[in-house]
């Protein structure tokens, strides 16, 4: 039987971004942090993904941090997913080997900011090197979204990473 884990994290900088701008509410110049929310809007054939900023005062500001486009002909399908929140901040591949979990899926429930692929795993996984990250990226064991990437991809936030350990071989 295959044994499969899921991981949610949420991944900061360690900085918390701040724009100055003019306050229509406050009638002046404020700073603007960031809440750290996110939303979505859609409108025509374009949804556009928002970073919701706040003032001292409370008041709000939408960031336009990404457009996608629409796909025509899908459907919403109320999926359930059984996911715990994850504890592991980083992974250690020989641990989930003994363990013998054939799979890992990572969901970025928050990344403050784009990072590629190999730089994200390699800060992550603590017993294999980037150089081996690139390989296993390549030949599939390691894929964003149930795809085969290139290793310079950059992950956004709700991305999903899955690492196939069962073809980590002598890593």
């Amino acid at each position: 039987m295959e044994k499969k884990i899921n991981l949610i994290w949420d991944i900061y900088n360690g900085e918390i971004d701040i724009e100055k701008r003019y306050c229509h509410n406050c009638g002046k110049k404020v700073e603007f942090k960031d809440s750290l929310k996110r939303r979505q809007n859609a409108n025509g054939k374009n949804i556009f993904r928002f970073a919701i900023y706040k003032c001292p005062k409370g008041h709000t500001w939408n960031k336009k941090i990404d457009t996608f486009k629409t796909v025509s002909g899908l459907e919403n399908v109320q999926e359930k997913f059984n996911i715990e929140e994850s504890n592991y901040e980083e992974i250690r591949v020989i641990k989930f080997k003994e363990e013998s979990i054939s799979e890992i899926n990572i969901f970025l429930n928050v990344l403050q900011q784009k990072i590629r692929t190999d730089k994200f795993l390699s800060s992550k996984i603590k017993d294999i090197s980037r150089s081996d990250i690139v390989r296993l990226i390549e030949i599939g064991a390691i894929k964003v979204n149930g795809e085969k990437i290139k290793a310079k991809l950059n992950l956004k936030e709700k991305d999903v990473v899955t690492l196939i350990i069962s073809k980590f071989n002598n890593n």
